[in-house]
């Protein structure tokens, strides 16, 4: 303002001193509805704990839904435009979701590129591939919760317009049933009717807040209705028959393979699952997924952490595998058929692979390969391996556990006596590990167990938890997931470190002029188990009867006198094969447990790259208001000191600086009138008001160039306002300040 318009008569009159600024009709208000929206959007996001894992998704999902009403806020807090809310929302969203998701495609990490869309454009679609491999309770993956935070997303948007915009609480109920339809859509019982309650007692509330007198009764009524309505329907509606195919005829490896092995081997018409090519003179066992943990219900894949440096480039070293191992660089070229997973067909050791579609990442503690956002099929790549090919001697000489990862000794706190009495009754009393490993191999395959097509659905036990495990050591009849998960739990028993595999048996061999091939079906599928040799590593046992190929090792081969030199090579070529007259193994069910479901891993959650991202916007978000009143009063100083109006640039920040601190002054005031009333309160500096005051008049009418105020004295005058303030107030009107607001007032009833 200029003081030609300043010296106008006030349009009203103003209290001398310090004037309490009058509170907004319709604010609180606001504020109750807009955290009742947010509670009532948790409360009905909740209501997936029944579908889904862990709460990380929970935890991303609140987060974006904050970052979203709090964005909107703080936009309404600087102008009226009904559509720049939004606009700041989805910005502050898309930052975060890149940020979170696409950090390494992005630019600077934050501002999203081709690259990081298209990274995002594959997790979405991971997502939807992994929502089809799960089953219920779902793992939360990369893919699952970047979905969960785009519905979170559009839902507090909706909501945000629907009570801020639109003025029609009664629109909330269509984000709130989509999250609380979630759940029932994949099973009608899986409802959870605690949250259900409260996401409607919540709802009930935001209509409550409905200031139409006519629409709250006939509204709460619709509620109501609503409520009662979704939680009776699904008592109605006919249950939902899981497909147990639902990609089709492929191999489902989905997060956990071992999940899924059984359906895959029963199947009646077997699919080509794989085809590779090698110049090693046997086939190659292919595995997927390698299962270290087990908490007495089940086992669960190593995790997979998508860290730039774990790129299926180059592998790190096998664990506990000594130099002095001999070992044999192989290659095998792959070609993936018709399976249905992330989790990439590989021998082991694994040293390098070429050619892979897509970012896999590897773990290192069984060099499996996975990835979030790419699927396997029609994968064709070129791997690199060792194969190992230690001596019966040092074999026999390695000792059990000197480095290997504890939590392969772990077993769970209750566990049926039987497997440890029969453990410790097989070979519990051998002196070496290997030879209690070769007791229990031979145990399972001397002809006491046989496998079963129709046993383990018709008795019961189908699954590899230790209840379970314990009824198949008594009826001795199984697959290979019940084989190899007594093995391993035996194993541990006895003091060997064990984990368990999912792959695929080497195949049929094919020779095509000259060129040998070989094709892997879904009847190839195989879980087995491995054991810990300190200086030898992980070496591979076969319990199930009829099945794979005997290692080296493992075949039981008579052993003469160590001193005799025969015995100090390498271990003659193998013999052993499947055997003959065996049918390929085909039980009637898959290997889960039933009454607790196969706990299930997946890539690294970017839960904590979201909350940080999401933190730091709304972090932004918060201090904007001080930085823009920063910049602004700098501008006012500089033009000061250049002489560009420096009467309105120094009288506009006193101005301001008086509304920052919680004083009236209203654009009507003339800058005498103004400084009069602070020369009251501020009677100290009274003398320095009287001086700025002047400069400020002199300047408005002097010749440019003369007469300009000083930044000095406006600056002390800042202080001396500054002053009349408890510390509370000054960091209201540091990070809120007043002057700012003013200029893009917002009235939620207007």
């Amino acid at each position: 303002m200029s003081l030609a318009t300043a010296s106008r008569p006030a349009r009203t009159a103003q209290p001398a001193g310090p004037a309490r600024r009058p509170a907004r009709r319709g604010a609180p208000t606001h504020w109750r509805r807009l955290l009742l929206v947010l509670a009532a959007l948790l409360a009905a996001y909740a209501g997936m704990h029944v579908a889904l894992r862990d709460v990380t998704w929970w935890l991303a999902g609140a987060g974006f839904a904050v970052l979203v009403l709090a964005a909107t806020t703080l936009a309404r807090q600087f102008t009226r435009r009904l559509w720049v809310p939004y606009v700041a929302a989805i910005g502050a969203s898309v930052l975060a979701v890149t940020a979170g998701f696409a950090s390494d495609k992005a630019f600077l990490g934050l501002l999203p590129t081709f690259e990081s869309a298209d990274r995002v454009n594959r997790i979405i679609n991971a997502g939807w591939q992994s929502i089809q491999e799960q089953r219920v309770p779902a793992q939360p993956d990369t893919g699952i919760m970047l979905l969960l935070v785009l519905t979170m997303i559009c839902c507090a948007l909706f909501a945000d317009a629907a009570v801020t915009l639109v003025k029609s609480p009664a629109l909330m109920a269509a984000p709130l049933l989509t999250l609380l339809g979630i759940p029932v859509s994949v099973r009608p019982e899986l409802a959870d009717p605690v949250w259900f309650v409260v996401t409607a007692a919540l709802f009930l509330v935001i209509l409550r807040l409905d200031r139409r007198p006519t629409s709250g009764p006939v509204l709460a009524l619709v509620g109501t209705v609503s409520i009662v309505g979704g939680l009776l329907t699904p008592t109605f509606l006919p249950g939902v028959v899981e497909d147990q195919n639902p990609l089709g005829g492929g191999v489902q490896t989905g997060i956990n393979p071992l999940i899924n092995l059984g359906d895959d081997l029963r199947r009646g018409d077997a699919v080509i699952a794989v085809t590779y090519r090698t110049a090693a003179e046997r086939g190659v066992y292919l595995r997927l997924a390698t299962l270290e943990t087990f908490n007495g219900r089940s086992w669960a894949p190593n995790i997979v952490n998508n860290i730039p440096g774990n790129t299926v480039d180059d592998f790190p070293s096998a664990p506990g595998l000594g130099p002095d191992i001999g070992r044999i660089e192989q290659t095998v070229d792959v070609t993936v058929g018709d399976i249905a997973g992330r989790w990439l067909p590989l021998p082991y050791p694994t040293q390098s692979v070429e050619g892979t579609v897509g970012e896999w990442y590897w773990e290192p503690n069984g060099l499996a390969a996975r990835s979030t956002d790419t699927g396997v099929r029609g994968q064709k790549y070129t791997a690199t391996y060792y194969e190992v090919v230690p001596t019966l001697a040092q074999v026999q000489a390695a000792v059990p556990h000197t480095e290997a990862d504890l939590d392969t000794l772990d077993l769970p706190s209750r566990m049926p006596e039987s497997i440890a009495e029969i453990a410790n009754e097989v070979a519990g009393g051998l002196p070496t590990s290997y030879e209690r490993a070769m007791a229990l191999q031979d145990y399972f395959t001397s002809g006491d167990f046989t496998y079963s097509e129709d046993a383990p659905v018709e008795k019961g036990y189908d699954g590899s938890g230790v209840d379970i495990i314990a009824r198949f050591l008594e009826e001795k009849s199984g697959y290979c997931v019940h084989f190899a998960s007594a093995m391993a739990i035996m194993a541990r028993t006895v003091g060997i470190p064990s984990r368990m595999v999912v792959g695929f048996q080497p195949g049929e061999q094919l020779s095509v002029q000259g060129i040998t091939s070989y094709t892997v079906s879904s009847h190839d599928l195989h879980a087995w188990p491995e054991l810990y040799f300190e200086g030898v590593g992980w070496l591979r046992f076969e319990p199930t009867p009829g099945r794979g190929e005997l290692p080296d090792y493992a075949a039981n081969l008579p052993v003469d006198d160590p001193a005799t030199p025969e015995d100090e090579g390498a271990l003659p070529t193998p013999t052993a094969t499947a055997q003959p007259g065996n049918a390929p193994e085909r039980p009637d069910d898959a290997g889960i447990d039933t009454g607790a479901p196969a706990t299930a891993a997946s890539g690294s959650s970017p839960l904590p790259v979201v909350l940080g991202t999401i933190a730091a916007l709304v972090l932004l978000g918060a201090v904007a208001p001080a930085v823009i009143r920063v910049l602004v009063r700098r501008r006012r100083e500089r033009a000061i000191r250049a002489g560009r109006d420096p009467a309105s640039a120094a009288w506009a920040e006193l101005r301001d600086t008086a509304r920052d601190y919680g004083w009236a002054a209203p654009d009507s005031e003339t800058p005498r009138d103004f400084a009069d009333r602070l020369a009251v309160v501020l009677s100290r500096e009274s003398e320095a008001i009287s001086g700025f005051r002047s400069e400020v008049e002199e300047s408005a009418f002097a010749p440019p160039g003369r007469g300009a105020p000083s930044v000095a004295d406006l600056r002390a005058l800042r202080r001396a306002i500054a002053s009349t303030v408890d510390a509370r107030d000054r960091l209201r009107a540091i990070f809120l300040p007043a002057s700012l607001m003013i200029r893009f007032r917002w009235d939620p009833d207007g």
